[in-house]
């Protein structure tokens, strides 16, 4: 169960107006690879959503009911602000319509191989940890934002407070509802290898489009950039590589790591 309030805070963020294409600290690449992240939440807050709600009716517990309500009200709130965002952003340079129809392919394709609304839960569950996994990194590295546009700043700061607040409710949802045994795990495991190749590979995607489409189409920002951005400076997946291990481990929760501190210290900037 989650340790925190699930709290949903319907802020509508002022994103669109003047062109701030290269609005993380006039970093091409890191912006590009922020508002390719960016294009992922709509369609993918919607799957999660989805995923989640399926198994309500057999979900007894009052407590965790209530989390799944605070979830689908935050998750929703981030994909109309996130679709927001995409729309603003796409002022800028970059086809949004054609990158979520990439994502949308493989969610098609989840529907053509008939998966298992279980195994959908477990893909939820695996990019709740990634999710959870940037948010955290975020609140723990403030001088992550610090050279980014305000407004955009807040967006994302916003952002991962709640997914720091609602990181465990798939994955309640999940222990209450797996297959039994060995196969339950092997079946996390696999969603989570999945959802690595999926959140990888088109975030990369929807970077170097972006870049392209505003003006930085060599390979020292589609290639270089973008490898430095990850492993170097700010290194985001380098850092968060231990975290990512950890949802391997069969007995893992993703409580294992108390960031109430953490969300205790930004979340009073968003109670209005």
């Amino acid at each position: 169960m989650s340790m925190v309030e699930i709290k949903p805070r319907n802020i509508k963020f002022a994103l669109a107006g003047e062109d701030k294409r290269n609005w993380f600290g006039g970093n091409p690449v890191a912006t590009a690879m922020m508002d390719g992240a960016s294009v992922l939440f709509p369609i993918g807050e919607t799957f999660f959503i989805q995923s989640v709600i399926h198994f309500r009716d057999r979900i007894s517990d009052p407590k965790l009911l209530a989390e799944i309500t605070g979830f689908q009200q935050q998750e929703g709130i981030h994909s109309r602000e996130h679709r927001r965002y995409n729309k603003a952003v796409e002022a800028f340079g970059g086809n949004i319509a054609a990158l979520e129809a990439r994502l949308q392919r493989e969610i098609d394709i989840l529907d053509e191989k008939k998966a298992s609304p279980e195994y959908r839960l477990a893909l939820t569950c695996a990019f709740e940890h990634f999710t959870a996994m940037l948010a955290e990194h975020v609140l723990e590295h403030p001088e992550f934002l610090e050279k980014a546009e305000p407004e955009f700043a807040r967006i994302w700061c916003w952002h991962a407070i709640e997914e720091a607040e609602h990181k465990s409710v798939a994955f309640d949802v999940w222990n209450q509802v797996k297959p039994k045994g060995l196969k339950g795990y092997l079946m996390r495991v696999r969603a989570m290898l999945k959802a690595t190749s999926v959140f990888v590979g088109q975030s990369r995607y929807n970077a170097k489009a972006l870049m392209r489409a505003r003006g930085y189409g060599g390979m020292r920002h589609t290639v270089f950039g973008i490898l430095y951005f990850s492993l170097i400076s700010p290194g985001v997946l380098l850092r968060t590589l231990p975290d990512y291990l950890s949802y391997f481990k069969p007995g893992y929760h993703p409580w294992q790591k108390d960031t109430r501190h953490l969300i205790e210290k930004y979340k009073s900037a968003y109670e209005a």
